[in-house]
């Protein structure tokens, strides 16, 4: 049997130039050698065999079209078709069809891959909802649906009741890469770093977080904080949300632009304090995790999936859009380095609990395991 990680049509395979769907399928390739990747496009960065890759050159003509996103079933269905052929080609039956945020596809494509004896999975990473989304998700029936988070599948199954065997995996990080410092001591800083890391975005909440460190800078409170990100993933191109931050921030605020995800544990490992201001509901919220893995304490905001991370230690949790919330939060872990070393050790002990890629791959495993035996599973 093998299983086919398709990503979404636009999503290169590759270390640098995926995004976080490209990272969390070759996780799974490196632990498991019987999962596969369906991709536009990939390169040889994360050093796995070019026999578990699947380039779908079609989808290339797909990402030229305008509009693409708007177009009715009636037009993408047969385009689908073409540009997964070789996928459709490939599988057998007792195969498995993994769709990564990929619902138009899946829908496209689910009764050429039952007549070929497959399974469809369709695993959705994402809150953002429009009306080509809903459209494609009602259309789809896949024989499971993994969320990656419990505030996600509420959010899915309120829209579309139908949906059966629905589970929660929740996303990992990697132990090669977010890792704590040596001994898992941290170098306390002479004057206490909070970090931010993510996309320059309103929805991101980082106006709040740059109103906050303004308080700390007039309560007198000694804090540095440095913004580490971008609108673009790998461009550090000023948008106007991003001019309006600079010209906000106060003088204890930084901002250093993209860096590499090498880079960001480097930063989080050199960190005291990492911040999550988001305003909007974050699915998952990955950058949590990857801080708990480096034993950095996390102040967040209480939205989407994040309480679900939180609720296994290592993280403050605020209301959304208070500065006043935010400063007072990052005040009492600035004051008290003893709170930010408990709270650092309750976040290294959760994520090895509950946030590797190998836990996440149990529970991978066993969807597979339910789709095969036919009995349902209860988490």
């Amino acid at each position: 049997m093998t299983i086919f990680h398709v990503l979404p049509d636009l999503e290169p395979f590759s270390a640098f130039k995926g995004g976080a769907l490209a990272h969390t399928v070759a996780h799974l390739m490196k632990l498991d050698p019987s999962r596969s990747v369906v991709c536009v496009s990939a390169d040889d960065t994360w050093g796995l065999s070019q026999e578990r890759i699947h380039v779908m050159q079609g989808l290339q003509k797909f990402a030229r079209l305008r509009g693409r996103r708007h177009l009715p079933p009636l037009i993408t269905v047969p385009i689908f078709m073409s540009a997964y052929r070789p996928l459709i080609d490939r599988v057998k039956p007792g195969d498995i069809a993994w769709f990564h945020n990929s619902p138009g596809p899946g829908a496209a494509l689910q009764v050429a891959l039952r007549r070929k004896g497959a399974r469809i999975v369709n695993h959705c990473h994402d809150a953002v909802d429009h009306p080509a989304l809903r459209r494609a998700m009602k259309l789809l029936e896949a024989d499971a649906y993994i969320f990656v988070s419990d505030f996600l599948r509420r959010y899915w199954t309120e829209v579309i009741p139908r949906m059966k065997k629905t589970y929660v995996i929740h996303n990992g990080a990697s132990e090669e890469l977010f890792y704590p410092a040596k001994d898992n001591l941290r170098q306390e800083n002479v004057i206490p770093s909070i970090l931010y890391v993510g996309r320059l975005i309103q929805d991101k909440g980082v106006h709040v977080l740059i109103q906050a460190m303004g308080l700390l800078e007039k309560r007198g409170i000694p804090a540095v904080c440095k913004i580490v990100g971008s609108a673009f993933s790998g461009s550090s191109k000023p948008t106007p949300y991003i001019e309006s931050l600079l010209a906000a921030k106060p003088s204890n605020v930084e901002f250093i632009g993209f860096r590499s995800a090498t880079e960001v544990a480097n930063e989080f490992r050199a960190a005291d304090i990492l911040c999550v201001p988001s305003i909007w509901q974050e699915p998952f919220g990955k950058v949590n995790v990857e801080a708990m893995a480096c034993a950095l304490p996390v102040v967040a905001t209480k939205v989407g999936g994040i309480p679900e991370i939180a609720k296994e230690g290592g993280i403050v949790l605020v209301e959304p859009n208070s500065a006043l919330d935010l400063a007072d939060a990052l005040a009492a872990l600035i004051e008290n380095p003893l709170k930010r070393q408990a709270l650092a050790r309750e976040g290294l002990e959760a994520f090895r609990r509950c946030f590797t890629w190998r836990h996440a791959l149990k529970r991978y495993t066993q969807v597979v395991e339910e789709l095969a035996e036919g009995a349902e599973i209860v988490w």
